[in-house]
């Protein structure tokens, strides 16, 4: 099959007669080059978008004139074959990556041109001589300057279809993120009706005067402040995405004691562990825990959605089978292995791990995207905001949150790092690690 370059020969009239006649003119011609070059670089540059080329001031001149001077000596050679095809093709393509416009090769092989045209009427004052060289001149000239519009042509079709493919993806990320807003509002609006049904529903039995004792009255009063709860967690969920999609969560940063936190925290599921029969277990309790940079507010949020996610999908003990169990962990780790950059300062990496219906492998990440909850089967309540929100605040406090390990049915690991701080944080994690265990082995 005919290549490129050939068929461009056929098509200018470009033979090997005009192939000799260039190379016998090379050696006289071979005395402008300089000067060529010179002229060159004394206009090109002042070309709207030459800085697009010329970068490099007056040393990146300096070598593209030399450039230049080696191209013209290659062009009175008379080899043009495949290598000096794909050359001329190379820098139409890096043309194209640049952005530089075809208009510009061809005024720049213009100057090219009337620069040889001056130096054949200087060369050969008969006119029929110069006729001739100057017809091969002109052939070679209109061939390498084919080969590179080519190349411009290829190359913007290499990079339209590029583009294509990233608006493609584009509109299907839209499309699946629309498909999630969509989902996210309806089950919002499920969550949300939800308590406000049972607030209505309850308090107006109370209005009626429809109970029939104070007891039972309270115990109305008491679903309607479980119900009012929850649907404060809801709006505040909502609100804390929206502040941080925004760039506007506010962070008080100091450093925490983790203990303090884990004590508070960890009363809160208490309860709603023990209504599913549930073992709660803190492995940190006869640890030494380091403190930690962070903010105590959101730390303790943190902790809250990953146990009481925790809670949500670890299901309740049936007769006759053990318990399930949710445990909190604690160790120092590297900043070489926190998953985040570092300047080479400890982390403390606490986990929460249960004996829940566990995340898939293709799920792990996905359930810390926005309106996601990774469980199989059956939706849970809520918003799916909770780890969405604990990736971002941990990110904000300087640390990572990831899920190690847990297939379908076999349990989920939720871990989250957060930078050392104080007199902790120049200290190695070896040394970090023995104040930890120092504690448990009394």
């Amino acid at each position: 099959m005919e290549s490129f370059i050939q068929e461009m020969k056929r098509y200018l009239g470009f033979t090997e007669e005009d192939a000799a006649l260039l190379r016998q003119l090379g050696p006289r011609m071979e005395k402008y080059l300089p000067e060529l070059a010179e002229r060159f670089y004394s206009q090109i540059p002042h070309h709207p978008n030459a800085f697009r080329v010329f970068s490099g001031g007056e040393a990146q001149i300096a070598r593209l004139k030399q450039t230049l001077q080696n191209w013209g000596k290659r062009l009175f050679c008379g080899v043009y074959d495949h290598a000096y095809a794909e050359e001329r093709y190379q820098i139409g393509y890096h043309h194209v990556r640049i952005g530089l416009e075809q208009k510009y090769v061809i005024s720049a092989m213009g100057i090219v041109r009337a620069f040889l045209s001056e130096c054949l009427l200087l060369e050969f004052p008969a006119g029929d001589v110069r006729l001739r060289y100057a017809r091969a001149v002109s052939k070679m000239l209109d061939l390498d300057l084919n080969l590179m519009c080519e190349s411009y042509m290829h190359a913007s079709m290499q990079n339209l279809r590029a583009l294509n493919e990233q608006l493609e993806r584009a509109n299907r990320d839209l499309a699946e993120a629309s498909r999630s807003k969509d989902e996210f509002l309806a089950q919002v609006s499920h969550e949300l009706r939800t308590p406000l049904n049972s607030i209505l529903g309850f308090t107006k039995l109370i209005l009626d005067g429809l109970t029939k004792t104070r007891e039972e009255e309270r115990e109305l009063l008491r679903d309607v402040f479980s119900s009012a709860q929850h649907l404060l967690g809801l709006v505040n969920d909502i609100l804390d995405i929206g502040r941080i999609e925004a760039g506007r969560m506010a962070m008080h940063m100091e450093d925490v004691d983790p203990r303090q936190v884990l004590d508070s925290t960890l009363p809160l599921v208490t309860i709603p562990a023990h209504e599913k029969g549930l073992e709660l277990r803190d492995e940190t309790r006869d640890a030494q825990l380091p403190r930690v940079r962070a903010d105590e507010v959101r730390l303790r949020q943190v902790l809250l959605n990953l146990l009481s996610n925790a809670i949500k999908f670890t299901p309740a003990a049936a007769s006759g089978e053990p318990a399930g169990r949710i445990s909190v962990r604690a160790q120092i780790v590297p900043a070489s292995t926190a998953s985040v950059a570092a300047d080479g300062h400890g982390f403390l990496r606490l986990e929460v791990v249960d004996t829940g219906v566990g995340i898939q492998e293709e799920k792990r990440e996905a359930v810390f995207e926005l309106f996601v909850q990774g469980s199989a089967g059956r939706r849970h309540e809520g918003t799916g905001l909770g780890l969405a929100i604990s990736r971002r605040l941990v990110q904000i406090m300087g640390g990572a949150i990831g899920i190690q390990s847990g297939d379908a049915g076999s349990g989920t690991t939720v871990w989250f790092t957060l930078p050392l701080a104080g007199e902790h944080a120049g200290e190695s994690p070896a040394a970090a690690k023995e104040k930890l265990s120092a504690r448990a082995r009394k």
